[in-house]
């Protein structure tokens, strides 16, 4: 049995009990402040034996929690406990959406406004209809699909992929209940002339978001971000969404 999921139903009786008062275990340690030696030796001391106090009664639980397990009393060691209540207000608990769900699934339709909220539905809806539209025909906008399509002119070839994907997004706007939400034509305009190139520096900066996420994952260090991530390379703008 995972030893941090005892902990945290420990934590949850701990936090139902009466002693608690709906507060979470204190973890003694106080910030620096402006007080005289004798102060703030006199405070240190109080936050200890009131993190001390704490932590003996989330002991109280976890012993209970193991009784309930079938399991042996020192099947989490002592310290184990102690870090896991000093470090309790930082505990997060996240929700991931998969990609699989995200493309195929209706939880879109509930989130949708975050895109709204947070100056994305455009970039969004562009990266969906870009993606539908090499679905359908076997190349990315902007991109000619042999090399007689090369003599095209680059706008005639720009505006007409552009105009298709600009219907393709409206039609998810719409999917998505985001019927009032027009996609930026200029933007498209964007998507398709970039013919879906990845340029080095912005691939650089993308690169170094998702390593450091990653990194967070691997190591259970610092919290993952749980969001969608767009750069905007002509704005010099990130943005950040929850989907």
């Amino acid at each position: 049995v995972d030893h941090f999921w005892l902990l945290v139903r420990a934590l949850r009786a701990y936090m139902a009990s009466e002693y608690s008062l709906g507060m979470l275990p204190l973890n003694g340690s106080i910030p620096d402040m402006k007080a005289d030696t004798k102060g703030y030796i006199a405070l240190q001391r109080i936050y200890k034996q009131k993190a001390a106090e704490d932590a003996a009664q989330f002991a109280t639980h976890v012993a209970r929690e193991l009784t309930d397990a079938g399991l042996p009393a020192d099947y989490i060691s002592s310290d184990e406990v102690a870090g896991f209540c000093r470090n309790a207000s930082n505990l997060r608990l996240l929700r991931f959406t998969s990609l699989h769900d995200e493309i195929e699934g209706d939880s879109l339709c509930a989130t949708a406004e975050n895109l709204v909220a947070a100056d994305v539905a455009s970039h969004y809806a562009l990266f969906r209809a870009s993606a539908r539209f090499e679905d359908t025909h076997g190349r990315y906008p902007g991109v000619a699909a042999s090399p007689n399509d090369v003599e095209m002119l680059d706008d005639e070839l720009v505006a007409g992929d552009a105009a298709q994907i600009i219907g393709i997004a409206n039609e998810l706007m719409a999917e998505w209940g985001l019927e009032s939400t027009k996609v930026d034509e200029d933007l498209a305009m964007e998507f398709a002339r970039s013919g879906h190139c990845e340029l080095h520096n912005i691939s650089s900066m993308t690169g170094g978001i998702v390593s450091q996420e990653a990194i967070k994952l691997i190591t259970h260090q610092y919290v993952p971000e749980n969001s969608l991530c767009i750069v905007d390379g002509v704005k010099a703008k990130s943005y950040v969404a929850k989907i």
